[in-house]
């Protein structure tokens, strides 16, 4: 059997799996015969009858033989390494890490064995912390971790190909032996610089950002990045917010815009079309504005001119769809005017119902406030939850609940504003527990709003993001250098937050 098949048998391999090493603390208690022990999977120790005392290499994050590695900055990625002996030593130990010398040969092997067309990735490119050299103290088991380095390459980013980085162990130490099948770690590699990706998973929690856009600039949604997949943080992106007003001279409702979300829409290629290409969803933001007309009040036929003109806006820019937030109009309108009726769910559900109509293929999100409510009654036969794709509630509520017809996977767990002082009855939760279980509750979405760059410090924004998908992804969001100054497309590092 060649060296890939010990590897891969006992680890029981298959392309495109993390291979685990597991090791067991087993230490002899004769002083002078020390082995080194290890466990394999079917929980079996190996000896190697020699007496000499056996190491392994793995990577420090998960223990694994083979790991996954993902460039998704321009500065590179880091991993560490870590040997660990199979009993403290008695003696310092030195051992050597690099770049394995036969590379070549190694990936011939590697890629006949898991019928894969790898590539190595270039040795210039890659920097062990130290130089790879460990000295490990008589009672070490455990090594300080080595980082490694990959620098990017911008001739390899656009070949969409998959690399491996292949390292190996030598002990330089006599009476420290380590088996070639612990002695390596292999770094599969990609860069994915310019392969951006909302995809964190099969039936993954759906995460949804609200920017208030008198302050602050939507790509920075492109800057939150999970740390270990460079996956997207955010999933969808409202632009907060368009309004629905009366216009007594033409007497009409209609959709008015301020002078920032006009701006937005008038340079969608540079502030709508980056988002979409990297697959996340970005809806338009309609709410009251302080006169009669509303979400909620307008009349029937009055509903289906509005949700008409608001669809062409939709279409024009290319938006995925719309938000509704039912607040901010005159609780009591002129009902003399045929346009409006008294505010209730009766006539908000209609407004949703003829705006589906009017643009099918388009998503459609409510904000439970006002008159939109978990109980919002059916249209003409048809349940809410047939014309409405997904609902958020309000950061004090907590859990949206289902409107008739509707599923709990179209509804968000949690509500968070960000720029509320975290921890305040006003900010939600944003605890990595209530995540974690809103998940496993199976709640579809989680919403954020108000995300800024200029309250990340004060507000701890990134922090909050960070903890959230903890729970909800297992794995945190890197940490963010970078952010776009408001109405602006030049990414600027941060100084600090």
């Amino acid at each position: 059997m060649n060296i890939l098949n010990r590897i891969f048998t006992k680890a029981g391999f298959l392309p495109g799996t993390i291979v685990l090493a597991f090791l067991m603390p087993g230490v002899l208690t004769s002083c002078t015969e020390e082995i080194g022990l290890y466990g394999v999977h079917d929980g079996s120790p190996v000896y190697d009858g020699s007496g000499t005392l056996q190491g392994r290499l793995t990577d420090a994050a998960t223990s694994s033989s083979e790991t996954a590695l993902n460039i998704w900055q321009d500065d590179g990625a880091q991993a560490s390494v870590l040997f660990t002996l199979g009993s403290t030593p008695g003696a310092a130990v030195d051992i050597r890490i690099g770049y394995d010398a036969d590379a070549q040969e190694y990936l011939a092997a590697y890629n006949a064995e898991n019928q894969t067309d790898y590539e190595l990735y270039p040795e210039s490119l890659v920097t062990l912390g130290n130089d790879g050299a460990i000295l490990m103290a008589p009672d070490d088991r455990y090594s300080d971790e080595i980082t490694v380095t990959l620098e990017p390459d911008n001739l390899l980013v656009s070949k969409s190909r998959t690399y491996i980085v292949p390292l190996k162990v030598e002990a330089v130490t006599d009476g420290v032996d380590v088996p070639e099948e612990y002695g390596r770690v292999t770094y599969i590699v990609k860069d994915i610089r310019n392969d951006l990706t909302t995809f964190k998973g099969e039936g993954a929690v759906k995460t949804v950002v609200f920017f208030e856009l008198g302050d602050a600039n939507p790509l920075n949604a492109l800057e939150y990045r999970m740390a270990q997949s460079g996956a997207l943080f955010f999933d969808n992106v409202v632009l907060f917010a368009g309004n629905i007003n009366y216009s007594a001279l033409e007497d009409r409702v209609y959709f008015s815009r301020n002078k920032e979300v006009q701006y937005i829409l008038d340079n969608a290629e540079d502030y709508i079309r980056p988002l979409q290409r990297a697959g996340i969803k970005v809806l338009m933001g309609v709410l009251g504005n302080h006169d009669d007309s509303g979400i909620s009040q307008l009349s029937d036929r009055t509903a289906k001119e509005f949700a008409g003109e608001l669809a062409s806006y939709i279409y024009t820019y290319g938006l995925d769809g719309v938000c509704y937030d039912d607040e901010y109009s005159n609780a009591q309108p002129d009902l003399s005017n045929p346009h409006f009726v008294q505010p209730s769910s009766a006539a908000a559900s209609r407004l949703l119902y003829e705006t589906k109509k009017a643009m099918p293929d388009k998503l459609q999100m409510i904000y439970y406030s006002g008159y939109m409510t978990s109980y919002m009654p059916a249209v003409e036969g048809i349940e809410p939850g047939y014309y409405v794709d997904f609902a958020v509630d309000d950061y004090r509520a907590g859990s949206a609940e289902p409107m008739s017809g509707m599923t709990i996977a179209q509804c968000s767990g949690a509500s968070i504003e960000l720029s509320m002082q975290q921890g305040s009855a006003e900010a939600g939760d944003d605890t990595e527990a209530t995540a974690r279980r809103c998940k496993e509750e199976g709640y579809g979405y989680y919403m954020f709003f108000n995300l800024n760059p200029e309250l990340y410090g004060s507000r701890n924004q990134v922090a909050r993001c960070q903890t959230v998908a903890s729970g909800l992804y297992g794995e945190t969001v890197a940490r963010v250098t970078h952010y776009y100054p408001k109405e602006s497309t030049v990414r600027t590092a941060l100084s600090t937050y």
